[in-house]
């Protein structure tokens, strides 16, 4: 995988990190039931909020802040942010988050890291510094400590309150997918599937594909095999028999690698131009020996033109490509037999 994602991120300018920000939370939908993207003076402090109820700002919600600066997160803007979300929910305008999180790609300064690292100190840190960095940091007009604000601040967990910088944001789960949704980043290499990692016992997802190869080469060889083991034992067979294991695991892995990391369209984007590439020849050849048009339709899948950023960055090898046969044939699709 590349190694350079989080410069892409230092990139951004303040708008497109919040819109990446939200597009990421409208993936998480197994912890977010919603989310919204604030603009401008309606903010509040908010720049990008995720639902954990249908409830909203009545139930439990999380806040990014995004601070996309050319610099670290200086100690005035983190005590500004915080006490906009105090000042604002002690308002009515909304609850307090159950979570905060300043996505800051190029982290913050030592005193804000500091802070983060003992959060019990945050909550006498943002009191004893209201006068002087929100009082009239927050808003046109002055906004004091209330007795009503200092509770609130009294009664947070500020363990809640996170940091996080573009080298952590990349490897969120599912935040590779977005980025390219939003750029063309190399996806990087999936592992390699060599002989010695194919098992030695058939799965049960490999049955019908290894049934169907087993006839193919019982008519190629004139000879009645009684099942995998008498193939594998075969001097020509069980060579062809194994690669082709090994070739189908490979997808298979392809798959598992990358389905975090890239949108499922990509993926199956792979299935469908193999497919396009070989379905007429394999029609074609429906009167041919099988084991001919076997050998033919895995030539002719090495050729496949794969779309997508799979395809410009070169990722999707022949090994791959020719597992994605075997796929079809394991779920009839294009049978071998």
């Amino acid at each position: 995988m590349a190694f350079d994602e989080h410069r892409l991120i230092d990139s951004l300018n303040d708008s497109e990190l919040e819109d990446l920000i939200k597009k990421w939370l409208g993936r998480l939908n197994v912890e977010y039931v919603g989310f919204e993207r604030p603009t401008g003076s309606a903010d509040m402090g908010r720049d990008a909020v995720g639902f954990l109820t249908p409830r909203r700002y009545d139930g439990a919600w999380h806040n990014y802040q995004c601070k996309h600066l050319k610099k670290p997160l200086g100690i005035r803007d983190f005590t500004v942010e915080l006490g906009k979300i105090f000042h604002y929910a002690c308002a009515g305008e909304f609850t307090v988050p159950e979570k905060y999180i300043f996505v800051a790609p190029k982290s913050g300064v030592r005193d804000v890291k500091k802070l983060i690292d003992r959060p019990s100190n945050i909550a006498s840190f943002l009191k004893e510094n209201w006068e002087k960095y929100c009082l009239a940091g927050i808003a046109t007009e002055k906004c004091p400590l209330t007795a009503f604000i200092r509770k609130a601040i009294d009664e947070y967990d500020f363990e809640k309150v996170e940091l996080w910088k573009s080298t952590e944001l990349v490897e969120l789960p599912h935040m590779r997918a977005v980025l390219h949704d939003h750029m063309d980043i190399d996806p990087g290499e999936a592992p390699r599937i060599l002989p010695e990692d194919v098992p030695d016992a058939i799965t049960d997802t490999e049955l019908h594909y290894v049934s169907q190869l087993i006839e193919v080469f019982r008519e190629a060889a004139n000879f009645e095999f009684s099942g995998y083991d008498d193939v594998i034992a075969d001097s020509m067979y069980g060579p062809q028999l194994q690669l082709a294991r090994q070739r189908y695991l490979e997808r298979e892995a392809f798959r598992r690698h990358f389905r975090d990391n890239l949108p499922l369209t990509h993926l199956d984007g792979v299935d469908i131009d193999v497919h396009s590439t070989i379905v007429d020849r394999y029609h074609a050849l429906h009167q041919s020996p099988r084991y001919q048009r076997l050998s033919e339709i895995m030539t002719l899948a090495t050729s496949a033109q794969i779309t997508g950023p799979l395809g410009r960055h070169n990722r999707v090898t022949p090994s791959v490509k020719q597992g994605v046969c075997h796929h079809f044939a394991n779920i009839k699709k294009l049978p071998w037999a």
